[in-house]
């Protein structure tokens, strides 16, 4: 546990969750390769949608409308939605598909592994403090059936902007009825969670247990710790 700025304990916490709680690396590339190659199975005569098809059309989504980068099961719903168009079905049929297959897709990737650990860290934090999750994914705490953890999971969409935007940190701290000094955000990305929640006012600790380390640190965190464990520790 290393400290790189002034401390005090906070009232109020706020969890990111993909790579945070859990490794989010193996569900996400599992959950993008089967929609990816159910969509090419039932829709594209047997191909695979492509990784290049599909960055090309996310960047026209995105040319067209910049602000579907802030929901990214928004954008990803018109990205299929364009393809099936493009694939010849029609724009009522491409958006009723489109939406059953982001059901499936958020199934799929909520099929997530809390780890036993950090699940009774959760459980014990929660007993002193609010605990609310931020998060620009779309991962569902509920599917994932982890949700009793959280007083409140506040997810990005168009109008809440996603991270380093400092509107999820402020609406929690709203939410929570707090001042903003008085919320720690707890996050494993340097350019999401640690720059959002210093932009915004909050302090944050780095978690670096999952694809990430301290070696070269960018912008200061409060506080870095190497596994969700030393959260007792610090907060407890």
């Amino acid at each position: 546990m290393n400290f790189y700025r002034d401390w005090h304990t906070p009232r109020v916490l706020t969890l990111d969750l993909d790579d945070t709680l859990y490794d989010n690396g193996p569900v996400i590339d599992y959950a993008e390769d089967y929609i990816k190659t159910r969509i090419g199975v039932e829709y594209l005569e047997g191909n695979r949608l492509s990784d290049e098809v599909y960055s090309s059309v996310r960047q026209e989504m995105l040319s067209v409308c910049p602000e579907l980068e802030y929901d990214v099961s928004m954008l990803r719903y018109f990205i299929f939605k364009e393809v099936l168009l493009r694939a010849g079905k029609s724009s009522d049929d491409s958006g009723a598909i489109a939406e059953a297959l982001m059901h499936d897709f958020i199934k799929v990737r909520s099929r997530i592994n809390v780890p036993r650990e950090t699940l009774d860290v959760l459980y014990r934090l929660k007993q002193r403090y609010p605990l609310i999750g931020l998060t620009n994914g779309n991962s569902s705490p509920k599917l994932a059936r982890y949700e009793d953890c959280f007083d409140e999971v506040i997810l990005a969409a168009v109008n809440m902007p996603s991270k380093p935007n400092p509107a999820m940190f402020l609406h929690a701290a709203m939410y929570a009825g707090v001042d903003i000094s008085e919320v720690c955000h707890i996050g494993d990305n340097e350019n999401t969670d640690v720059l959002g929640a210093i932009k915004a006012g909050a302090m944050c600790v780095r978690q670096t247990q999952y694809h990430c380390d301290n070696s070269e640190l960018r912008i200061l965190p409060h506080v870095c710790i190497n596994n969700i464990a030393e959260l007792t520790d610090l907060l407890l």
